[in-house]
């Protein structure tokens, strides 16, 4: 995992946004009708909407190979690079890791999994993706004492709680790295942690409603408006 060391590049496709409806989708985890439900809800086109999904697209759903493919081959499409990515990733690359809910998407995408454009699909995910001046999205979030350029790739994937002693991730009990203000004046979208609330602190915007587990899908457009459509069953027990 040394490669999670490295500098987390920024995507900046703010141009691309210009004159687009952005919409930041939380972690769908195969939950793909539920996609389907908030696309229609908010009138998505590929054509006039820019779609950025937080990541964790796959395991513990029913639908992960749709849901993989929709992210793929669907133009105006970004996905993050998350931690259930970057599993499959290395599944991918032969190390040995504990398969545990990646059985789901080994099972359901079948041969496709080992299909090239798999691979090289997620070697080309972004950890950070600039859409507007002041703001960003990340699967899991940052060190907020680091400015959003000098992340690692690590943070971006994993973090949830922080301490601004060690100044790094740490362990479970302290507080959420949302709770600390950042360096720099910024907003971040991020998924990973299941919240009730979106708008958990003056500076970062949850995305993750906890659609697997029974509870909602959730989207921002624009940085405005939350969008919420709840799941139709519980497909993952904790």
């Amino acid at each position: 995992m040394r490669d999670l060391d490295q500098k987390a590049l920024v995507l900046d496709i703010r141009k691309r946004c210009t004159n687009k409806t952005v919409v930041i989708v939380g972690d769908v985890h195969g939950c793909f009708d539920e996609l389907l439900m908030i696309l229609d809800k908010i009138g998505w086109n590929q054509k006039t909407h820019i779609l950025i999904f937080t990541g964790d697209l796959i395991d513990r759903g029913p639908r992960i190979k749709d849901s993989l493919l929709f992210a793929m081959t669907t133009p105006n499409v970004y996905t993050l690079m998350s931690n259930h990515e970057y599993k499959l990733l290395r599944y991918l690359r032969g190390i040995d890791i504990t398969i545990g809910s990646l059985d789901k998407t080994i099972a359901q995408c079948g041969d496709l999994i080992f299909d090239t454009s798999i691979n090289a699909w997620l070697e080309s995910l972004p950890y950070i993706i600039r859409w507007a001046d002041d703001s960003f999205v990340v699967h899991a979030g940052i060190i907020p004492s680091c400015s959003i350029y000098n992340q690692k790739k690590s943070s971006c994937i994993y973090i949830r709680t922080w301490s601004p002693y060690s100044n790094r991730m740490s362990v479970e009990g302290d507080e959420p790295w949302f709770k600390f203000d950042p360096i720099e004046k910024i907003k971040i979208y991020f998924g990973h942690n299941v919240l009730s609330y979106p708008f958990v602190s003056n500076w970062t915007v949850a995305m993750d409603g906890g659609v697997v587990f029974g509870d909602t899908l959730r989207a921002c457009l624009d940085g405005k408006e939350i969008i919420e459509v709840q799941s139709k069953a519980k497909y993952y027990w904790r």
